[in-house]
């Protein structure tokens, strides 16, 4: 396999510093995905520019989700597993009660029990297959008041 590696030119170039800006993903239909995004799952949209094709933004925490049309999609029978391309949303709150009410809308939910990365790691999909985590982390020891 190929390694790609950044060249460094004495004093010309320094390292780049990442983040994530935005997650984007392909839906099949802007409406329907309204009604799960939003009504649903209770995300806020926000504004979207006119880009000349159909989408919709959300704001998830500090990260923009961006959902169009037009682009591949899983599709409605994909599997649901904790290893499928996904995005992962840390919960806050009453997760269980959240899920109960995915669950009562029909949607499919799995859990991986005894998870190591987490407290909680439970998975869903969307009606076009894309998988979304929602994970209860593991309080962060440097937030706690000594």
């Amino acid at each position: 396999m190929a390694r790609c590696r950044l060249m460094r030119h004495a004093g010309s170039m320094t390292s780049p510093v990442f983040a994530i800006d935005h997650v984007s993903v392909s839906v099949g239909d802007i409406d329907q995905a309204r009604a799960f995004y939003s009504d649903l799952l209770g995300f806020i949209e926000i504004d979207r520019p006119d880009f000349g094709f159909p989408g919709v933004w959300y704001r998830v925490g500090a990260t923009p989700l961006h959902l169009t049309t037009g682009g591949d999609v899983r599709g409605r029978d994909a599997s649901l597993r904790p290893n499928d391309p996904h995005m992962a949303v840390a919960v806050d709150g009453d997760l269980d009660g959240f899920l109960d009410r995915l669950r009562s809308e029909g949607v499919e939910v799995i859990e991986l029990e005894n998870s190591p990365a987490a407290l909680r790691q439970t998975f869903v999909k969307d009606p076009w297959g894309n998988v979304i985590e929602f994970c209860v982390n593991f309080p962060n020891p440097s937030n706690n008041p000594t």
